[in-house]
């Protein structure tokens, strides 16, 4: 079987009725069926659901269609999170394990773990809010009100009086409130509620925090009437995709004009060639980039790496080395390659896909973005596809 991950902006094409053409029609069907055959497992990742969310009404549509072929396409076998995959890779390169890393969850977690121990007082502080607001609705008086909230936060504990009243509630209200942070279906919002008050179990509890976030499809539906919560998860990557993007604007236009000034004094004729001054400096600083980003990612997990080389962090972070190299290979184009377009807030997130490269047979990047990635996933044996119309064909050949 081969594992295939594709483009988030395929997804797009093969759905957008303004896109609807004979040729996109095979192509989606081709990749169905390839699917269904069960000779091509397709795997989706927390960057293809982050993009694939509708930030506008108008737009609500198109990402429930694109989450309905997803779904239909990559059924539950979701790429881990990055990071789960972070800790992972820095886990092997701590001990210098160059093993295989697991990196399909075949239950739809796409996103990072969330303890089923933390949440709950999250909850429980919330609930806590709106029952302070109750009793000020009540009419105790503030003296009044402090008390029982004291007694209420103590221990967890709700005193028999505050229990009665939240027990008359409607446990929707509560669940309300839980669905403002979490996108899920209002039955296992009110089971989180129930957990909270002492009614259902810890496992209860686990179950419904995560039925809603593994069906993208859900997800999209409940998107198109709370906006609010789009955002936030869409910035997952188009966030750093903007900020990253500036810095790579800022950092290419330096080197070039750097370059400009070597030239212009005579210090080196062709500085962004092969054995040029500006190519050597962007090749150590994107060694040390990469060393440096791993030493930071390791200690985040609590990991001491001690002094270690861009070689090894290529060896055993094969994801991070892929998703850093190719946006660097990416932004030197700007410098040294002759590329006259600016640099996209897209590169960023194209690299961020980049991680996963990896770990599948086959990947679909964008035109420009696929050979750089090619580049770094080449010992990896990935198959990087620039274009949607050579997808099926590349599949149907690594399939003979």
């Amino acid at each position: 079987m081969i594992t295939c991950y594709l483009d988030s902006q395929d997804y797009s094409t093969l759905t957008d009725p303004r896109q609807d053409t004979h040729e996109h029609r095979e192509i989606k069907h081709s990749l169905l069926h390839l699917a269904k055959s069960k000779q091509v497992r397709f795997v989706f990742s927390a960057a293809a659901v982050c993009e694939s969310i509708a930030l506008t009404s108008d737009a609500a549509n198109l990402a429930e269609l694109r989450a309905e072929l997803l779904s239909e396409l990559c059924e539950s076998n979701a790429l881990i999170s990055f990071d789960r995959l972070i800790a992972a890779e820095i886990d092997a390169l701590s001990r210098k394990d160059s093993r295989p890393i697991e990196m399909i969850d075949q239950h739809g977690r796409w996103f990072p773990e969330i303890p089923a121990d933390d949440q709950p007082l999250q909850l429980w502080e919330r609930m806590c809010e709106l029952a302070k607001g109750d009793m000020k609705a009540m009419g105790l008086s503030r003296q009044e009100r402090r008390a029982k909230y004291r007694a209420l936060t103590k221990n967890r504990k709700l005193p028999a009086e505050l229990n009665a009243h939240l027990n008359q509630q409607d446990t929707r209200v509560f669940a309300a409130e839980l669905m403002r942070k979490y996108p899920m279906r209002p039955e296992d919002a009110e089971l989180m509620v129930s957990y909270a008050l002492g009614r259902a179990s810890a496992k209860d509890f686990s179950r419904a925090l995560t039925n809603g976030l593994t069906d993208p499809r859900w997800m999209m539906k409940w998107f198109t009437t709370e906006h609010g919560m789009a955002s936030p998860i869409a910035d997952v990557v188009r966030k750093p995709g903007r900020e990253l993007g500036q810095v790579m604007r800022s950092l290419a236009e330096f080197s070039a004009e750097w370059a400009t000034k070597i030239r212009d004094t005579g210090l080196d004729c062709d500085p962004t060639g092969k054995r040029g001054e500006i190519t050597s400096h962007w090749q150590e600083m994107e060694k040390r980039q990469l060393v440096s980003i791993a030493q930071g990612m390791a200690r985040k997990n609590g990991v001491e790496l001690g002094t270690c080389e861009a070689k090894e962090v290529s060896t055993f972070c094969p994801g991070i080395s892929a998703g850093v190299r190719s946006l660097y290979s990416s932004v030197w184009d700007n410098v040294g390659g002759g590329r006259k377009e600016e640099i996209s807030d897209s590169q960023p997130v194209d690299s961020l896909h980049a991680f996963y490269a990896p770990y599948v047979q086959v990947f679909r990047a964008d035109r420009f973005m696929a050979l750089h990635i090619q580049r770094q996933v080449k010992s990896a044996g990935t198959i990087v596809v620039a274009r949607l119309t050579q997808l099926v064909g590349t599949l149907e050949n690594e399939l003979l």
